[in-house]
């Protein structure tokens, strides 16, 4: 069962309003404990569209009527940032591993050659 959810949110880098327009599936209850915290455990870590990612964070949001959207986050290595800045690195490295996976490989003897005709 799919609810779908209108909620304008405040676009912190850009500090503009946006909409966001999703569907939710229902994946469980959490409790609120004494502390008002509520426990997201397995529920959500082990969806299929999140398990293969290394979440450690959340972005929260909340609409008009209290309703709370969840976007799940993972910090990037300062060291590797510089690739997801670029696009034209990041496309040439998503090129890259669809070759690799369909096999297009080229075996490389003498690296040092092989960095001179780059």
């Amino acid at each position: 069962q799919y609810s779908i959810f209108d909620m304008e949110v405040l676009d912190v880098e850009s500090c503009k309003e946006k909409k966001i327009n999703s569907k939710f599936r229902w994946i469980g209850k959490s409790v609120l404990d004494s502390k008002n915290r509520i426990t997201l455990g397995g529920k959500v870590t082990t969806q299929r569209a999140l398990a293969k990612m290394e979440i450690d964070s959340f972005e929260i949001y909340m609409d008009e009527e209290g309703d709370i959207l969840l976007c799940p986050l993972a910090n990037i290595p300062g060291r590797e940032l510089w690739v997801h800045q670029n696009p034209e690195v990041m496309s040439c490295l998503q090129r890259g591993l669809k070759e690799a996976k369909e096999g297009k490989l080229t075996r490389v003897e003498d690296l040092d050659k092989f960095f001179d005709t780059l």
